[in-house]
């Protein structure tokens, strides 16, 4: 045994080398279970020749027979069907080829054959533990990750992604001031009494499917939805990602939500009169409140914005001044004169004339 324990360590050593640079290569990890079953047996072929050279055959062959069994379920990283394959082929393997040589003593085949399926049923006992608590954590992490995946995504549908995003990371969505954005506003003409003689559950399918239209609009033209608040409809554009179109944006918007309207009430039951105001200036943008969050934009922007709706004409876009000079290479628009605000007295205001766009804008 002595002379041969050389090459013995010979063996291993190559071998656990082998095994260590095969990590590296792609083929292995992506056909893992198969390549280290193939090792398995290679090293099972290897124990057993070497076991054959051994004058002390029954103390040095089940020994390292059965370090390479439990080696198979334990360190292999196999999953147990690959596990029980490795270690019963081993088991084969070895029988076959010490007995068939003669290598192995007729009163020693039994007491190998009982301790080596001994060895590999304590082995399968174990290797099921592992790939069970493998499985398990598995799909606990998959299930957290599906969860957190749902919880962003609901995220993104209550705040603009660059939010969602700083929120995630930092446990914090700061307040920032943007000196060039777009508010919209848009309103239903004689709501009010529509609403007292409407079902409510009506009501709400009929702005259920209005407000779901406008979310598209919204997607289609790059600007932020904000909030609805009972009928009225609140969006930006320049906010929390600045845009160097952002006029362009909302005015697209508009022009489509009325179209949208009036496309609508050709086959409603239900005929509504949209109005649509829009301002351009400084806002300041954040998140509010530290439950159920909500992004808002506050400002003399927003006051006037909702002017704008409020002193609108039915069907019709209409913009300010500020807006209006960004945006008039653009549009078409016809001078309204002053009109007067609440609150705010007398504003150059401007009606968007449908179908006037001049130059195509990209929005996204």
């Amino acid at each position: 045994m002595r002379e041969h324990m050389p090459k013995i360590v010979a063996l291993v050593l190559a071998t656990t080398t082998l095994c260590y640079a095969l990590t590296y290569l792609r083929a292995f990890i992506v056909s893992h279970q198969t390549m280290m079953l193939a090792m398995a047996w290679i090293m099972a072929i290897g124990i057993t020749y070497g076991s054959s050279h051994s004058p002390t055959l029954e103390a040095s062959g089940f020994f390292m027979m059965a370090m390479h069994v439990f080696s198979i379920y334990g360190i292999f990283s196999l999953r147990f069907p690959a596990a029980s394959v490795g270690g019963w082929a081993s088991l084969v393997i070895y029988l076959a080829f010490m007995s068939g040589l003669g290598h192995l003593p007729e009163h020693a085949v039994v007491r190998h054959v009982g301790a080596l399926v001994l060895a590999n049923l304590w082995g399968m006992l174990i290797c099921y533990q592992m790939d069970l608590a493998g499985r398990r954590a598995f799909l606990a992490v998959r299930r957290l990750a599906l969860e957190h995946e749902r919880s962003d995504q609901l995220l993104l549908n209550i705040l603009p992604a660059a939010v969602a995003k700083e929120l995630t990371t930092t446990g914090v969505a700061r307040s920032a001031r943007h000196e060039a954005a777009t508010i919209l506003f848009t309103d239903f003409s004689g709501f009010t009494e529509a609403a007292s003689s409407m079902p409510a559950e009506r009501m709400v399918t009929e702005l259920n499917e209005i407000f779901s239209a406008f979310d598209d609009i919204c997607c289609e033209c790059g600007i932020e939805k904000i909030k609805t608040i009972g009928d009225a409809y609140m969006a930006a554009a320049g906010v929390p990602t600045p845009s160097s179109n952002h006029a362009h944006r909302c005015i697209d918007a508009g022009l489509r939500m009325v179209s949208f309207i009036e496309q609508r009430n050709l086959s409603s039951a239900f005929k509504w009169g949209l109005r649509v105001g829009i301002h351009s200036g400084p806002v300041v943008a954040g998140v509010v409140g530290k439950h159920k969050y909500a992004f808002d934009v506050w400002g003399d922007t927003v006051n006037v914005a909702s002017r704008m709706e409020s002193a609108g004409i039915v069907g019709r876009v209409n913009i300010s001044a500020y807006t209006f000079d960004l945006a008039k290479g653009d549009f078409e628009c016809e001078y309204r004169g002053k009109v007067d605000a609440k609150g705010k007295g007398p504003i150059d205001m401007y009606l968007v004339i449908a179908g006037s766009e001049l130059t195509s804008t990209t929005h996204h």
